[in-house]
Formats: structure tokens, sequence, C-alpha cells
């Protein structure tokens, strides 16, 4: 999977029709300039047949070289022109509907932030204060988000939380354990009379209740506006137990 601006699909049809459409008088050099954009975009865009089939292009393309570019076309010039392109066309429609393009539509958060920029959706600070585990989950949950793959992006979000938890557990209780399980630790943290943090536990609890646990049965299945919740959701807390953390780790 690449990303591509869509910019580029313009100006491909945009050199297509200039081609296309050529006449007598334009710049011999104005015809190069889209011939090789042309030949660039076959290429980017994975249209070997319609490359292959614009053999007669290159050989045009070779015969305008090895005039003067500052030189007009000719009428005849542009009739051979005309006709290679009639028949490349062709082609090219052929083969352009078996190469499929997939539309990223607006979700609540932002789009360009779920691909590009998920730190941003965090507080300030937070994101690169988190594990490295934690970082790739939430950016394989924002891509998730924005592909449209909501139970593949609860999956991510839930790891992540699930890790800091772990993280600010061992930080306060300043336990190494094999397996630290979320309902163990956070009835563990209640327990404590210092620091307070009721609220935070209780994110927590309902995270673990209703969406945590729910999701490890192969029943469960998200849609894109839970999972966008759910994504709200675990920001709030880990960007709690990051502050905690770092405000703990200051006052040592």
């Amino acid at each position: 999977m690449e990303s591509r601006p869509i910019f580029q699909y313009i100006h491909f049809g945009e050199s297509l029709w200039y081609l296309r459409e050529i006449k007598a008088g334009r710049k011999i050099k104005d015809i190069l300039e889209q011939i090789g954009n042309v030949f660039r975009y076959l290429e980017e865009f994975n249209l070997p047949v319609t490359l292959r089939a614009a053999y007669k292009l290159e050989i045009l393309r070779d015969k305008f070289l090895k005039l003067d570019t500052d030189s007009d076309c000719t009428e005849q010039q542009a009739n051979e022109l005309f006709a290679i392109m009639k028949v490349l066309e062709s082609t090219f429609v052929a083969e352009s509907q078996g190469n499929i393009a997939f539309i990223v539509t607006d979700k609540r958060i932002d789009v360009n932030k779920l691909l590009y920029d998920v730190p941003s959706l965090l507080a300030p600070n937070i994101f690169n204060s988190l594990s490295d585990i934690a970082r790739y989950d939430f950016v394989e949950a924002g891509q998730c988000i924005a592909f449209e793959r909501p139970t593949a992006a609860a999956f991510h979000l839930l790891r992540a939380t699930e890790d800091i938890l772990r993280q600010l557990y061992c930080l306060l209780v300043k336990r190494k354990r094999v397996e630290l399980m979320w309902g163990p630790m956070v009835t563990h943290l209640r327990q404590r009379k210092k620091p307070h943090f009721g609220p935070l536990l209780d994110h927590l609890d309902h995270i673990r209740l209703s969406f945590r646990n729910p999701t490890q049965h192969p029943e469960k299945i998200y849609d894109i506006q839970e999972v966008q919740d759910l994504f709200g959701l675990c920001v709030d807390v880990v960007n709690r137990m990051v502050s905690l953390m770092m405000a703990r780790k200051l006052a040592k």
C-alpha cells in the first residue's frame, strides 16, 4: 500500500489530454515535457501493458529530441502524434480498469492526523513518553480507523492502553511479575491510599468491562463509530496515566 496525492492522477490525465488534442504550432519542448510525464506516470501507476504499447510514442519522442526544441510542431507531426495517442488510449482505458484506487473518507477524527500525525491526537508530550509498543499500537490504530478496519483498531488501542497500565502499576507498586492482568492491577491500585486517582481507575474499569473483555471473544465486531469512541476513551486514560508517571518521576 502506498500514499499518492490525487493531484498526480489529474496531472496524468492532463498530459494524456494534451497529447491527444495536440495541434500544429505547439512548441516541441512542451510536447516532450508531456510525453515524459506520460511515461513517468505509466511506470508509477503500474501500467506495464500500456507502457509496452507506447513504443511508437517513444519512437516519436526520439525524433522530436533530434529537433530544435524551440521549434513548432508541424501539422504532419501533430497528426502522427494524434494517431499514436488514439491507439494508445484504448489500451490505457482497458488496463486502467483493472487498477483499483481506494479513497479514504472523512471520519469524526481528522483523517490526516490518523494517517500521519497520531501524536497530535494525544496531549502534548505524551506520545513520545510512551513505550515503543504503545507508540506502534497507536499509530496502527490510527491507520486502521482511517482505512475502516475498526475491529483491528480496537485490538491495537486496547493493547497500547494495557501496556501503559502495566508501566504505571510497576512504577507505583514496584513489583515485577511474569503476568500482570488488567483487572487485578486496577483492583490493587484501588486498595492503595496514596496516590488517589479513583476517576482514572473508574475509566480503566469501564474500558476493561465494556471493551477489553468483550474484544477477547470472536463474536465481538466493532463498527467505525464505536471504535472512534474507544479511541477517545483510550487517549483519555493514557494521557492521565502518562501524566501521573511523569509527575511521579519528577517528584523523585
